[in-house]
């Protein structure tokens, strides 16, 4: 059985989809930008987005009881790959997972997006 999360706590959806859907003990999280949840841009930095989509994905989880240190896997779109926006990428990132024992499997990829320039989505398993 599938149920939609919806939460006030991060951006509406601009599409016809969901902000996570729970499936059984899974939680996938749609692809989150760096806004924040009134819709308004984060900022120009990656550090900003980057905080901005981390702290959507966070509040997303919340909505079910379930937590940053739940995640297995993310999928993680920059729209400039290099390593400088990586580095700064990483940096951010690691700071929500720095508490957290198995840190989640990942992916980074460049991306073309949309007025953006960081976009993460995640899988959590729950129970």
């Amino acid at each position: 059985m599938k149920e939609m999360i919806q939460t006030l706590n991060a951006p509406q959806p601009s599409g016809p989809y969901s902000q996570g859907v729970k499936a059984g003990n899974l939680i996938f999280v749609s692809g989150q930008d760096g806004v924040h949840p009134n819709g308004e841009s984060a900022g120009e930095s990656i550090s900003a987005q980057a905080t901005a989509s981390l702290e959507n994905i966070k509040n997303i989880l919340a909505k079910q009881n379930a937590k940053l240190s739940d995640i297995v896997y993310v999928t993680c779109h920059l729209a400039e790959l290099n390593q400088e926006n990586v580095s700064e990428f990483n940096e951010i990132y690691a700071s929500y997972f720095k508490d957290v024992a198995v840190k989640p499997a990942r992916i980074t990829v460049g991306s073309k997006l949309l007025g953006v320039k960081v976009e993460i989505s995640a899988i959590a398993s729950i129970g």
